[in-house]
């Protein structure tokens, strides 16, 4: 099982972006799911806003906060095969080779607070998200626990 660790204030961001838009797309052409990100692997491993009209990034159609440690290559180091394939084999390791698109449901991160710890988990057959509060939580909900999401 790999464990993706995101930075919570930039996946609400992301949130924000997903429940103010007046419409939503999915992975794969269906319906509209509603509100949520995708988990999206390609050249990384990243969290995206499903809200149309996307949520512009710096030099990027969507804006899309990556999992530490998934996070493509500069161009820089893209010149190296070794550290391509490297990090190739990290992502692969990881969640697989094949490109994939997931839908995440907006409920499903409800309780994410800016200062949290968040983590993906990802098996063969689920996904779980999981918020871990700080351990200094906020004055507004001091009684925070971990609290897993299973998808």
């Amino acid at each position: 099982m790999a464990t993706l660790k995101f930075a919570a204030p930039a996946v609400l961001e992301l949130l924000r972006h997903a429940l103010a838009a007046p419409k939503h797309v999915s992975p794969y052409g269906e319906a509209d799911p509603g509100p949520g990100l995708f988990l999206v692997k390609d050249e990384g491993i990243y969290l995206m806003s499903n809200g149309k009209p996307g949520l512009p990034g710096e030099n990027a159609p969507n804006k899309v906060v990556y999992a530490k440690g998934y996070e493509p290559l500069t161009e820089k180091r893209r010149d190296s095969s070794d550290a391509w394939g490297e990090r190739y084999e990290k992502i692969r390791a990881a969640v697989g080779g094949n490109d994939f698109a997931e839908f995440l449901p907006a409920d499903s991160f409800k309780e994410l607070q800016p200062q949290d710890k968040l983590s993906v988990r990802l098996s063969a057959t689920k996904i779980s998200i999981c918020i871990i509060p700080s351990t200094t939580p906020a004055p507004t909900d001091p009684g925070k626990a971990i609290r897993p999401n299973v998808h």
